[in-house]
């Protein structure tokens, strides 16, 4: 049913893409993060660590940090964010943050609001996806405790705070592709089952009493021009049915020559194709785009 609702409400007739230079969403990084830490495992490359910190909604923002074994100094950290109806601990983000970790990149996997950990959390109210503007409140959610993850990565005294990227797929790629375009600290990114023109679903209505002006709009389409020509990699299946072939493409086009594109034959799910090895190059990209000056 899910699934089904997700293509349905991708399935929306869109203007054409445009820069978004006002951020449509809050951001506090003077608030206090009150983070606490705790080691969970430890591997032969990676060390696997609880993490909280304080969203931009007030409630909790619980984590799963993999740091490197052998790190050499300040190392670069990529935050991985899961799909829309996932958590932390699926499948796809541990085995992301793993190769990352194994690489010499910190990895941060959080859960998004009302899912995994935060699912049955006091907090926001929850989101019916057929309700946009409680999609348009939960989406702005996601950003905010996305910096507020980026303000927590760059506290930590292992992290080189000049050297931070994001990772996101399928609905973590279409609201980190719009946070990242206002987060200049953002110096790498990787879409993953991504797309845009999405406006029927994520197009702002007009604010009552806010002089007929309507707010920016959060799809990444109309928001990807302001963080382009940032290094910027695109990953998407030509036999995609949650987010179709065309958004993806208007996606890559509002992006511009500077992205680098790749299209693999599969689904949305990444089935009957190597997704390590997909994700390994993922991890290569970003890896080199993080790389320490020289």
């Amino acid at each position: 049913m899910l699934r089904r609702l997700i293509a349905l409400v991708l399935v929306a007739s869109a203007p054409a893409a445009s820069r978004s230079a006002e951020a449509p969403f809050r951001v506090d990084h003077a608030s206090p993060l009150q983070a606490e830490a705790k080691q969970l495992d430890q591997r032969d490359s990676f060390t696997l660590v609880r993490v909280e910190f304080n969203g931009i909604e007030g409630d909790r923002v619980p984590g799963h940090l993999y740091l490197p074994r052998n790190p050499t100094g300040r190392a670069p950290a990529v935050l991985v964010q899961h799909g829309i109806g996932d958590k932390k601990q699926a499948e796809y983000i541990v085995q992301t943050c793993r190769i990352l970790a194994s690489r010499g990149v910190i990895a941060l996997g959080i859960d998004a609001p009302n899912r995994g950990e935060r699912k049955d959390a006091a907090g926001p109210e929850k989101t019916s996806l057929l309700d946009p503007s409680s999609v348009h409140k939960w989406f702005r959610q996601h950003c905010g405790d996305y910096s507020r993850a980026f303000d927590y990565l760059a506290s930590r005294d292992d992290v080189d705070k000049d050297r931070l990227g994001y990772i996101g797929f399928s609905w973590g790629a279409i609201t980190g592709i719009t946070y990242s375009a206002h987060d200049p600290r953002v110096k790498a990114l990787a879409s993953i089952g991504g797309g845009g023109n999405l406006v029927g679903f994520l197009g702002l209505p007009p604010v009552p009493g806010a002089d007929k002006k309507s707010p920016p709009s959060l799809d990444p389409a109309h928001n990807v021009g302001g963080y382009v020509p940032r290094p910027l990699l695109f990953i998407n299946g030509r036999k995609d049915t949650i987010v179709f072939p065309p958004f993806a493409e208007a996606l890559h086009k509002a992006a511009g020559a500077t992205a680098k594109v790749e299209w693999y034959d599969t689904d949305h799910y990444f089935q009957g194709v190597d997704r390590e090895k997909i994700l390994g190059g993922v991890v290569d990209f970003m890896k080199s785009k993080l790389s320490a000056k020289k």
